[in-house]
């Protein structure tokens, strides 16, 4: 739970008794290789921390190819948004790629803070702000960079991901095929 409060902490400060009670209302969870945290067809009910590991957040095209939505690390703060604030249905799921440890906030937990403490609730505002403006930031930047530079961006800022995360996985989040990837590491290694 302290790396939780830490990345609280980076979004300003609170008092030291509302960061308790905030952290307190998190239940620590694990996840195994392989296990769904999200299925399709789901209310997404919880908003998720992950402390160590990788989520698989993806969907599928028409011809039933998985797209990778996102892949989520360690030291992020994540949900489904659309499912989680309009209670809606899920069409996407969310994987385990490695083990993963995270914190979970249920809706009713949510819901409950954010009518019960006008801090809390203006804290929690500041976090979905900046979730929405990080979304909107790197759906930007990856819209301007070519395939290459895109890989080359992940290395630099995510070299744990690149190593750990399957090459199809990641070439998929990078919006390339598995050969293209191939071809570009290749030729990194060959510079």
């Amino acid at each position: 739970m302290q790396m939780l409060r830490e990345y609280f902490k980076g979004f300003g400060g609170i008092s030291s008794s509302d960061m308790d009670f905030l952290v307190n209302q998190c239940t620590e969870k694990t996840l195994e290789k392989g296990d769904k945290l999200i299925r399709s067809h789901q209310h997404v009910d919880s908003i998720y921390f992950i402390a160590s590991g990788f989520l698989h957040y993806f969907s599928h095209n028409e011809f039933g190819e998985r797209i990778t939505l996102k892949i989520i690390g360690q030291n992020n703060c994540w949900t489904i948004m659309d499912s989680f604030f309009h209670h809606k249905k899920t069409s996407d799921v969310c994987q385990a790629l490695t083990d993963v440890r995270y914190c979970e906030l249920k809706r009713s937990d949510y819901l409950n803070i954010k009518s019960k403490n006008k801090e809390l609730a203006n804290f929690i505002q500041t976090i979905t702000e900046y979730l929405l403006t990080s979304k909107v930031s790197e759906a930007n930047k990856k819209s301007k960079m070519s395939v290459e530079e895109r890989y080359l961006d992940l290395l630099h800022y995510h070299p744990d991901m690149v190593q750990q995360v399957p090459v199809n996985i990641i070439a998929s989040y990078i919006g390339t095929s598995r050969e293209t990837l191939h071809r570009i590491r290749r030729k990194l290694t060959a510079a």
